[in-house]
């Protein structure tokens, strides 16, 4: 699958926080609006999974689910909408935001890892048995066995 656009769409965000209760016309997010965030956010996410090389890997079936999640949130962090009762009080924003920044580290350092078949960075790999397809990618092998060994 690799890193795309977005791992959700409008109408998952507007279900999940955008639209409902306490929203009048002048004061919804237009569509244009919620997927402007949702690809801000997405962004964030892309740029973790990349630190890491997987954007080059085939998800595992549990990192679709997670990644939505992921982009939910960073998007519902990120949308303004002072006249809607449904936002985030202060603490729900840092709870959020934090809890954010920790998955988005854990992607970026390795040690979540959602490429089907891998191994985090907990449970290592043999050196010797890492591929890559694209040169890019085999340097990154031989980057991560001098890290690995150096320590």
């Amino acid at each position: 699958m690799g890193c795309s656009s977005s791992y959700c769409n409008a109408d998952e965000l507007a279900e999940f926080f955008c639209r409902g209760e306490g929203y009048g016309a002048s004061s919804e997010p237009t569509l244009d609006d919620i997927n402007r965030y949702i690809g801000k956010g997405a962004a964030q996410i892309n740029m973790a999974l990349n630190a890491t090389g997987q954007c080059d890997c085939t998800f595992g079936s549990y990192a679709s689910d997670f990644l939505q999640e992921l982009n939910l949130i960073a998007a519902a962090l990120l949308i303004h909408c002072p006249d809607c009762s449904r936002r985030f009080t202060q603490e729900q924003k840092e709870f959020y935001s934090g809890w954010l920044n920790e998955q988005l580290t854990l992607l970026r350092t390795g040690q979540i890892d959602l490429c089907s078949g891998a191994t985090t960075e907990d449970y290592p790999a043999l050196g010797w048995a890492e591929q890559g397809v694209t040169e890019f990618n085999k340097a990154r092998i031989v980057v991560h066995d001098i890290m690995r060994n150096s320590t």
